[in-house]
Parts: structure tokens; sequence; C-alpha cells
């Protein structure tokens, strides 16, 4: 039997308690300094038992979990790392992972091991009381382990990755912090970017009768805690700026294509190509194949005689029409650039 404390009974402290009991050999000891949160960890079975006192809650604990918002793993750390019993093992669940690493190096004590750990679990879960043991299910788990790390630190954080059905992912924390910062940073930035912008309008009351699913989904990362999303950007600060820049010079190409009074037309304009490119990226993600590149400068395939000889007759359009349904095999993941003229 293993012991594991969790620290922090949010959504991802009470769901990973939840799958860890789930397996029915550990015990799991929560603290969370909200008593709130605490009660409904115990009423929803994500908790053997509560401490008050965090000295307590990680005294006896194998592992222990810091599932709180990246910027205050220092002082979580900085609180435990006198109670810890030795051989314990310390991980946590946040986005950023250069900064925890050095903080777990100045305030763990040496006989305490200390491996990141980040969750991807992708859910849309955004309360505690939404909870689930089954989120962790067939999720990749990244694990960023420091140079000095042994075996023993490791192999307790992937057997519980394993554990609760999620897959371990090893990886070096500057291009964990890199692919975080883009994936979830970057999005959370754009939400409050397109929520401000558009809610400081002198006319945002006419504005939001028009909010429809679109709006909507952009904006979700918006209604997550503020604390926990400045949290994460602030811990991250250099990588997510770096994406910033990247999706300025994205902004500025499409800015610049709108403001072109025939280029905004053009089937092979930069306006047209921004959106074709980002409908075959998307197309490819759904479709599992994002991490094989697609050849370069590819395009709709050379007419063949047959519809050369009914564009003479009928017309292109008609042609195009008269021959779509005569494609044997067609890439889902390629935009029909025929549809742009």
């Amino acid at each position: 039997m293993t012991n594991y404390t969790i620290i922090g009974l949010g959504r991802i402290g009470t769901s990973l308690g939840m799958a860890i009991r789930g397996g029915g050999k550990d015990r799991v000891i929560g603290y969370d300094t909200d008593n709130g949160a605490q009660s409904m960890a115990q009423r929803m079975g994500a908790v053997d038992a509560v401490e008050w006192n965090i000295d307590k809650a990680v005294a006896d604990a194998d592992v222990v979990i810091a599932a709180t918002p990246a910027g205050s793993l220092y002082d979580v750390f900085e609180g435990i790392s006198r109670h810890l019993k030795a051989g314990a093992v310390v991980t946590d669940t946040s986005p950023a992972k250069r900064a925890v690493m050095e903080w777990a190096k100045e305030l763990l004590p040496p006989n305490v091991g200390y491996v990141g750990g980040n969750p991807l679990t992708g859910a849309s879960i955004r309360e505690q009381k939404e909870a689930s043991g089954y989120i962790f299910h067939n999720a990749k788990w990244a694990v960023v382990a420091p140079p000095t790390a042994d075996q023993h630190s490791i192999r307790a954080l992937t057997d519980l990755i394993e554990n609760v059905g999620a897959k371990p992912v090893f990886m070096d924390a500057y291009e964990h912090d890199s692919f975080s910062a883009a994936t979830s940073g970057l999005p959370a930035v754009v939400s409050a970017a397109v929520m401000n912008a558009v809610s400081t309008s002198p006319s945002w009351s006419e504005i939001s009768r028009f909010v429809g699913s679109d709006f909507d989904h952009i904006t979700t990362p918006a209604s997550s805690d503020p604390a926990s999303s400045q949290s994460a950007a602030a811990t991250n600060a250099d990588m997510l700026a770096h994406w910033i820049d990247q999706l300025i010079e994205r902004f500025q190409v499409i800015r610049d294509g709108l403001l072109d009074d025939e280029a905004r037309f053009a089937p092979d304009g930069v306006l047209a190509e921004s959106f074709i490119q980002a409908w075959e990226q998307r197309a490819r993600l759904e479709a599992g194949v994002a991490d094989r590149r697609p050849e370069s400068d590819e395009r709709s395939p050379i007419p063949s005689s047959s519809d050369n000889m009914m564009g003479l007759f009928f017309g292109s359009r008609v042609a195009k029409a008269m021959g779509a349904g005569r494609d044997k095999k067609k890439d889902s993941t390629k935009y029909d650039r025929r549809r742009m003229n």
C-alpha cells in the first residue's frame, strides 16, 4: 500500500484522489486551505481522510502530489520540507516545470525525491464538483525528471500514472514548458484578449446578443480561475511571450490581407492562405496525423483530359461539379482549393 497526500483539492486534485482510490489498495490524505474544498472531496470519495495542518498531512506520505497553481508551489515546498519523511517523493501537476524544478532543488531536503509531472487530460471540467477519476484514462502524463532524480522517485511517479490509467511521456523541462505555453497558456491569453476587447466596447450590450458557439468556444478558457491562469502565465513567462510573438505575426498577416482591396478576395492571397492552412492543420489534428508533416506546396490535382474537354463544352464551373464525383480517394486533410474560385 502506498500512502498518498494530495495538496490542493481542486478539480485535478479531487479527480486524482478519486482515480487513486478507485484502485482500492492505496490510501489518500487530502489537504486544502479551503475547508469547503476538503469537505467536498470527502463527500465525493476522493480522500480517505483530510488533515487541517499541512505538516500532519505529509508526515506519513510516501508520495506527495502538489495539485496547486504553479505560483503557489514555492510556498508549498517551503511549508512541507521539514515534515517529509526520508525517502518520500514529491511531484506536482503544474504546467510550468523549469521554475518548479528550481524551487524543489532549493527547498526540498536531499533525502527526498522530486519528479515533475503534468497530466495532459484534455478534460473540460472546470470546477471541483465536476471532478472524475476517469479523466486520466488513456491520457498522456508528462514526466519531467531533474538530472539528480533517482530510479525510486521516477518509479513512484510512473507507478502512480499507470495505476490511474494514464501513460507517462518523458520530456525535457524546456521542451515541456514551450509545448505547455503553446497549447494551454496561449489559448488562455487569446481567450482573455478576445473577451476583454469585445466586452469593453461601448456597444457590448448589443454585441452580446450576437454571441453564439464560436464566441463561446474561444472565450471558454476565460472562465478558468484567474489566479490559476495568472500563476501559470507568470511562471512560464518567456515561453508564453515567444508564442504571443508568433501569434502577433499571424495577426499582422491577416490584418494586412484584410486591408488590401484586391488581395483579400484573391483565392491564393494571404487571407485565403491563412484560413486554408488553419483548416488543413485542424483537419490533420482531428485525423490524428498532426505529428506527420504534410508535403509542402501541395495543391489541387491537375485536371484530367476529360475535365478539360468538359470545360470546353460546359464551362469550368459545371465541369468541376460534374467531375467532382469521380475522385476515388480524397485526402480529408487537404482543402479543395477549387472551391476558392
